[in-house]
């Protein structure tokens, strides 16, 4: 796979990121009361975009990455993708219950039962994160 090709995938899943921080940002003007645990994984992803637009900047300049179909890179931004659209579904189900929620409760009582979930998200994008980054220190000499 090209440098350009990575490179595209790459800032792809980076806006990817990002719309999630938006919908993030959108939840906390909703709801002034979001648990710890949402701020912890928005912090997560906001990190990762930062990492993921790093990663492009380094494959533009020199295609030391691996960019085969097979490399580590490729199935780490593969996961980033399908985590991050999980991500987005779940903050955009919050976001609607948050708006349209007659009752605070409901919102809340949404968060409390999907708490596994959101940890266990949270712990996936930042094993995305660290791995992306043990790639990018190992490709500058």
């Amino acid at each position: 796979m090209d440098p350009l090709s990575i490179t595209a995938s790459v800032i792809a899943i980076a806006t990817l990121a990002s719309k999630v921080c938006t919908i993030f940002g959108e939840l906390r003007s909703l709801s002034k009361s979001l648990p710890g645990r949402l701020a912890a994984v928005n912090n997560e992803v906001a990190d990762l975009e930062v990492v993921l637009y790093d990663v492009a900047s380094l494959v533009e300049k020199r295609a030391a990455l691996p960019g085969n179909k097979q490399s580590p890179l490729w199935h780490l931004l593969k996961q980033a993708k399908r985590k991050l659209g999980e991500l987005e579904l779940f903050m955009t189900h919050l976001r609607v219950s948050c708006r349209d929620a007659r009752h605070p409760l409901l919102s809340a009582n949404i968060l409390r039962k999907d708490q596994g979930s959101l940890k266990s998200l949270q712990e996936d994008i930042r094993s995305i994160k660290c791995n992306l980054n043990i790639l990018l220190g190992e490709s500058n000499p």
